[in-house]
Formats: structure tokens, C-alpha cells, sequence
């Protein structure tokens, strides 16, 4: 009879493209997943995968047994969740969020986790929006969050919530407050995030779509960096509006209003499209549950 180790196998050479992946995802050889993999052709008596194509390519044969062994997997994690053990898929998360995440919710979700599933060991990685997104598709995260700008058809994403931005500069570097053009605007320095960073990626083509670039544009790609530059009066950035008000409260930063104003961002969690139901549903409760991208940011 086929077992759910194999069917994990199974599972996770298609969702990640190759039996290397695989073993590395469930912490085995190479050369023991390859073993399951023939046991459960056996045991079935059909060829799963095309040997005579490159990859992990399914047979037609070997599509339907992926569908069914899915919904295998599915029940026994259920099954799982009534004698309260955690499921195969919620034993390590890793996961992958950006610095906003980092700097504001990030806590709060990983508490909610622990609290959750106390058994899980968390390992969490803060990185830029396109790093977490190549290595989501590697295998090597389970989920990430991040602004959403991307589309990969082998991922799925699920809102979570939105962040409003404005523009910031040090007091004096503009003059009187009042709302000022993009045209006007683009005259000074601007500071802003690099082609890795996912809200870097989304304005960029905002201010495309209306036309305007910045003259002299001095890149980063860490946001605590471009709060302690736009401080230093080194230019004008965009930045999450509500998580830094206490440093506008406080006169280290000033909002420029500006015509029209920059329009808010939407951040999703990222998973696989194969990856397992539980997972999903969980760590998605959990996130919308906790997502807040007005928690205050301190700076000294």
C-alpha cells in the first residue's frame, strides 16, 4: 500500500520542481526520496514521472495521483489537528517579511504563532521583497509577506492589509505646508527604495504612470536608512505615514503633502500553489488577525 511518506514526497517534488528540493524541504536524501518514489509506483503500478523529459515532469497518470494524494495529505493533517498534534507542515515555519513588517507587526504575528502552535520552531528572515520571493519559489521559505507587485504563476497570495505613504523630508527643507506638484517635487532630491524592494518597485512605476522622475534619486534599499537620511535633510522620501508619527510629533519629520498623493499599498502573504491547506489557513488567520502597519516605530 502507497504510505503518506510517499505521498509527501510526491507532493513536495511537484510543488517544488525537483527531488533535491524535496529532500531538503523534508529533511532527507536525495536518494530516499527517489526510493519512495519508486515504492509508490510499485505499489501503484503506474509511472509517475516522465524519465524520458529533464525535471521532475509528471506523467498524465502521475497528475491524477498528485490531485488525490493531496487530498490524502489534507485529511491526515485534520486528522492530526483532533488529537491536537501538529501537522507535518506546521512542525518549522520559515518564513520571510520585509523591514515594515519587521519594524511594526512582526512581534505580535510571532507571538500569536507561539502561542498557537507552542511545538513550531519559528525561523523567521527579514530580507528585500524580490530575495524573499526567489527563495519562496526555491523551496527554501514556506511563506513571505510582502507588498504586492509581483505574480509567479507557481504562487498564490492572499491580502492582508494596506499601508497609506506619504512624503517626508526634514523641517525646513520645503517651506510653508501646503500640497505641492510631482513636478515641483521631482526638482528636489528624492530618496528612494532600490529595484529589490517591493514598494520601491510599486512607486517607481506610480510616478512612471504620471510622468515623473526624480532628477537626482539616491537609492537604498533599507527604510531605516532612508528615515535617518530624510532626517539628515539629505532629500525627500516616501514612507509609511501612520507608523511614523511619533517622529513627525516629535519635529525630526515633516509630511509633504503632495497633488496628487501617493496612493497606499497592499501586502499579501505569499505561498506556493501546492502548498498544504492547514498551513495556509493558519498562518493567513493569524497574519490578518495581527497585521497592523500603524504600530508605532521608535527612533533614537
Amino acid at each position: 500500500m502507497p504510505t503518506l511518506k510517499q505521498l509527501d514526497a510526491l507532493h513536495w517534488i511537484a510543488a517544488l520542481g525537483s527531488f533535491e528540493r524535496a529532500a531538503e524541504r523534508l529533511g532527507t536524501t536525495q536518494s530516499a526520496v527517489s526510493k519512495r518514489i519508486h515504492e509508490l509506483e510499485a505499489a501503484l503500478g503506474v509511472e509517475i514521472f516522465d524519465r524520458s523529459q529533464r525535471g521532475a515532469r509528471l506523467t498524465p497518470t502521475g497528475e491524477a495521483v498528485l490531485a488525490t494524494a493531496g487530498d490524502m495529505l489534507d485529511l491526515r493533517d485534520r486528522l492530526l489537528d483532533f488529537a491536537g498534534q501538529d501537522p507535518p507542515s506546521m512542525r518549522r515555519l520559515r518564513f520571510g517579511v520585509t523591514e515594515l513588517t519587521a519594524m511594526t507587526w512582526l512581534p505580535a504575528f510571532v507571538s500569536e504563532l507561539r502561542a498557537a502552535y507552542p511545538r513550531v520552531a519559528l525561523e523567521p528572515e527579514v530580507e528585500q521583497s524580490a530575495d524573499l520571493l526567489e527563495r519562496l519559489e526555491s523551496g527554501s521559505l514556506d511563506f513571505i509577506v510582502v507588498p504586492d507587485v509581483f505574480w509567479h504563476s507557481a504562487c498564490r497570495a492572499v491580502p492582508l492589509g494596506s499601508v497609506e505613504n506619504a512624503w517626508f523630508s526634514s523641517p525646513g527643507l520645503v517651506g510653508e505646508p501646503h500640497p505641492i506638484g510631482l513636478d515641483e517635487l521631482m526638482t528636489r532630491p528624492i530618496l528612494v527604495q532600490g529595484n529589490r524592494s517591493g514598494s520601491g518597485l510599486f512607486y517607481e512605476r506610480w510616478l512612471h504612470q504620471h510622468g515623473a522622475s526624480p532628477r537626482r534619486a539616491i537609492r537604498s534599499n533599507s527604510m531605516t536608512a532612508l528615515v535617518g537620511l530624510t532626517m539628515a535633510g539629505i532629500g525627500i522620501s516616501y514612507m509609511p505615514r501612520l507608523c511614523l508619527g511619533g517622529i513627525v510629533a516629535s519635529g525630526d519629520l515633516r509630511i509633504v503633502e503632495t497633488d496628487p498623493p501617493l496612493p497606499p499599498v497592499t501586502y499579501v502573504l505569499m505561498v506556493r500553489a501546492g502548498e498544504a491547506q492547514t498551513l495556509v489557513a493558519t498562518v493567513t488567520d493569524l497574519a490578518r488577525r495581527t497585521c497592523d502597519f500603524s504600530r508605532p516605530v521608535r527612533w533614537s
